[in-house]
């Protein structure tokens, strides 16, 4: 896991905003649902960003 990695993975605003609410909340399955529904990337992928969600590790959304 490299949260870091996620600086360049771009995600939609909404898809952030609710993964976040999920991972605070202790659900880590269903935010790595809604990054991966979102953007189709892999599962490490996922995992990375809503790790950096979590960190406060900025995550780019698409232009």
């Amino acid at each position: 896991m490299d949260p870091r990695r996620a600086r360049a993975l771009p995600v939609p605003a909404q898809a952030q905003v609710d993964a976040r609410m999920f991972m605070l909340g202790g659900d880590r399955m269903r935010a790595l649902k809604v990054i991966l529904d979102a953007t189709g990337y892999d599962l490490r992928g996922a995992r990375d960003i809503t790790y950096a969600l979590v960190y406060d590790i900025e995550v780019p959304t698409p232009a």
